[in-house]
């Protein structure tokens, strides 16, 4: 057995060119062959939920037979364990596997082909500063049945030497080309297609009443990386709008996160991590303001409009998707992505540090978190939500931040914060519904062009902004009463 540390990145097709003429791969010759794999698994998938992935490689004229832990993965930074054997065709040999492998359990006979990934491979060896890398390109497809998933990706393996310098890689490619981070096997692009999935779920992490805030930080941040990395590219996959909308939302959660710990980060870091989330903040915000274009955002924004309501809903699809595609195309976006998962591996934040932010890293999180509850209660400005719509929506960001900080911590409190959760998860959607009124009652043109009958349904539902601004009052004094009565505990 043996540990398998790789940095996998998405590229795109049209970036491909411009990586294969980058100067630091042209000291030495690359090496392209073909290689197909087919995964195995049971019916009900025992292997996949256990976290493993088991695989026989062709490659020429050889087979090899491959098992891989799920192990860990942080910011597209891959860590795990793999058996890997010659056999002597494609055939599954359990045999050659130890007995306290994944596979021990499995009946042979109930482990059957469930995909296919099949792609060129172009490989390049590299003395890269003090370290020894791989560097492969792939490109080819996932196959399974009638359905398939476009692969091109780059993968940089470490052989020998230290992290520092792979990330150091990572950073001279991405300054360059159009690439992206990506958390996400060839193996589990497989199984999603098989399930014919279109969400995605990261677990959150289990965070310990005596953890310390610093290991706190680290799994609650790359817990949000991980996510954006993957709604980044399942949106791509899925062309679902909700995915870049929740990448946005991300953003937001990783800037709260900072704000939170902040206690333990010097200046300086806080201000490069800004940097890098305000950046593409900026950039994706803009194209997600054309909305109701939201569900146009798919091949049906080329198609032949049937009504003018339906061309202007495309022509502002149009502009976002090709903002999309400069987007993508900008190796900036996927740089500062990566820089955010370097500082996150190197503890980047250790710069700079004094006695008193190390002391805090040090604190127990049930301790040290005390705080920024009660800052998120007290950003919470009840006397807004007597007024106007809008100044209902001013709190939308602080209901999400203490709703976030539930989610994360409520379980370290007992019930104190448990009888939380539900009015302000109820005042999270109320205000989310508050502000797709707001929205729509500024698109006069659109409404204008719907058909009378639509025109009458959309002013219908939009009447009922009294009714629910009534609700988010009574929700926010519910929510005022629940602050009282925590007042006196430990938060």
């Amino acid at each position: 057995m043996s540990q398998e540390i790789e940095l996998k990145l998405t590229i795109c097709q049209e970036a491909v060119s411009a990586f294969r003429q980058l100067s630091v791969l042209n000291v030495v010759e690359s090496q392209r062959f073909e290689l197909s794999n087919t995964y195995f698994d049971t019916q009900d998938q025992q292997l996949t939920r256990s976290g493993a992935a088991l695989r026989i490689r062709r490659f020429g004229q050889k087979y090899i037979q491959t098992l891989k832990t799920r192990g860990q993965n942080i910011g597209g930074l891959h860590q795990r364990n793999e058996w890997e054997f010659p056999i002597s065709g494609p055939t599954l040999d359990f045999s050659l596997f130890p007995s306290d492998s994944p596979t021990a359990e499995l009946d042979e006979s109930d482990v059957n082909p469930l995909f296919q990934t099949n792609f060129v491979r172009e490989r390049w060896l590299l003395n890269f500063q003090s370290s020894q890398i791989e560097v492969v390109l792939d490109s080819g497809r996932v196959e399974a049945g009638e359905s398939t998933d476009p692969i091109s990706e780059l993968e940089l393996e470490l052989k020998q030497g230290s992290l520092i310098d792979l990330f150091d890689l990572a950073s001279l490619i991405s300054s360059e080309v159009a690439v992206m981070p990506s958390d996400m096997s060839k193996a589990e692009r497989g199984y999603r297609l098989v399930a014919q999935q279109t969400d995605f779920e990261v677990a959150l992490p289990n965070i310990a009443p005596q953890q310390s805030m610093e290991s706190a930080f680290c799994a609650l941040f790359g817990y949000e990386l991980e996510r954006l990395q993957r709604g980044w590219q399942v949106f791509w996959s899925t062309h679902q709008w909700r995915h870049l909308q929740g990448f946005l939302n991300t953003l937001g959660n990783m800037e709260a996160e900072i704000e939170w710990f902040q206690g333990l980060l010097p200046t300086e870091q806080i201000r490069f991590v800004h940097e890098q989330l305000d950046w593409m903040t900026k950039a994706i915000q803009p194209i997600l303001s054309w909305w109701p274009a939201c569900f146009e955002l798919s091949q049906d924004a080329e198609q032949e409009p049937k009504t003018v309501a339906v061309s202007l809903q495309q022509s502002k699809a149009q502009k976002a998707i090709k903002a999309l595609d400069a987007l993508r195309m900008n190796p900036e976006l996927g740089h500062r992505m990566l820089s955010l998962t370097a500082w996150l591996h190197s503890s980047g934040w250790h710069t700079g540090q004094s006695a008193e932010h190390r002391h805090l890293a040090e604190t127990p999180v049930v301790d040290g978190i005390d705080f920024s509850f009660d800052r998120a209660f007290r950003n919470i400005d009840s006397d807004c939500f007597a007024g106007s719509a809008s100044h209902a929506l001013s709190q939308s960001p602080a209901v999400h931040r203490l709703l976030m900080l539930c989610h994360y911590f409520d379980h370290l409190y007992g019930e104190q914060l448990g009888h939380l959760r539900a009015p302000l998860e109820a005042m999270n959607d109320s205000l989310s519904r508050l502000s797709a009124m707001d929205v729509v009652a500024r698109l006069k043109d659109w409404l204008n062009e719907l058909p009378q009958e639509q025109q009458a349904s959309v002013h219908s539902w939009a009447r009922s902004q009294p009714v629910l601004l009534r609700d988010i009052k009574r929700l926010a004094n519910k929510l005022v009463r629940g602050r009282e009565h925590l007042s006196g505990g430990a938060i």
